[in-house]
């Protein structure tokens, strides 16, 4: 199969998956999702999330598909009275171009985004830009260029305030190289809200078809008061319908999770310790998905 670029949010996503994915304890939340599916294009989903205050956060989002003309359209609404309608076409204008266009209400919020993706053999580019939020617009653009397993994505997060109170908000930059096998990756990201500068690099190893493990060291330039952070992770597949994973980082957090499918069903379950911190009030947290197909 011919190697072609990932856009940028899918650089690194095999370590970035085995590395968060899974673990609901480190959110403190309890997330139960129901799919469902029509013979009319039509499906939705239904999510019900308990925060970690305690409150549960309902989303229903229909989702309908015009096959013939490539395009989707997608409506998400929330209890906590937040609102979004999605437009999407796929190839509509030229081959590998994806074109959204949103309208969403979030607070006292009332804006539009519209959004492109663009794939080619060798490249891949997003941009998506808001209007409409009474502090300013967003102004976001990635680009990714790769080749024979090789690739170097760059991405900019710009805001232009409402006040003249413009700013590069942040700045991201990976190398990486994958086979199918394993994955190499440095990155360095400027946070220029936070006044931090992280580089680092991570690292995937698909050992077997049952075990895969990973890890990640990165370090923040602008405080050197603070140690670099290193996390490692491993999955094991005990079975075709079960899988455990553990991770463990400098910090003292122990992670330990338990997936299990049943039929068209999943559960997860996973616990957070931190080791540091043993006799402390929240030492410990446990959270659960369940997603209902």
């Amino acid at each position: 199969m011919p190697f072609k670029p990932s856009l940028f949010k899918d650089l690194n996503k095999r370590s970035s998956d085995l590395l968060t994915k899974d673990f609901p304890s480190e959110k403190k939340e309890n997330k139960v999702d129901w799919k469902g599916q029509t013979s009319s294009n039509l499906s939705f989903e239904t999510t019900f999330t308990q925060r970690n205050d305690g409150s549960v956060l309902g989303t229903f989002s229909p989702k309908y598909s015009i096959k013939d003309w490539n395009t989707t359209l997608t409506a998400e609404l929330k209890t906590s009275k937040d609102f979004k309608l999605e437009v999407s076409a796929d190839n509509q204008f030229t081959p590998g171009l994806k074109t959204t266009v949103s309208g969403e209400s979030k607070g006292e919020d009332l804006f539009g985004t519209l959004g492109v993706e663009y794939k080619h053999e060798v490249a891949t580019f997003t941009g998506s830009v808001d209007y409409g939020q009474a502090s300013g617009s967003n102004l976001k653009t990635s680009t990714v260029l790769g080749t024979q397993g090789f690739q170097f994505g760059a991405s900019l997060d710009y805001f232009v305030g409402s006040s003249n109170d413009s700013t590069l908000r942040e700045v991201n930059a990976i190398a990486s190289y994958s086979t199918d096998e394993f994955d190499l990756g440095v990155f360095g990201k400027i946070l220029n809200e936070k006044d931090s500068t992280i580089l680092g690099a991570n690292y995937f190893h698909n050992v077997s078809s049952d075990l895969q493990v990973g890890g990640e060291i990165s370090f923040d330039t602008q405080n050197p008061d603070t140690k670099p952070k290193l996390v490692a992770a491993a999955s094991y597949r005990v079975d075709a319908d079960a899988v455990v994973k553990t991770k463990f980082d400098t910090n003292g957090k122990l992670g330990l999770s338990y997936n299990q499918r049943f039929k068209s069903s999943r559960f997860v379950l996973s616990g957070t310790v931190d080791t540091n911190n043993l006799s402390g009030k929240n030492a410990a947290s446990v959270g659960f998905n369940l997603s209902l197909l």
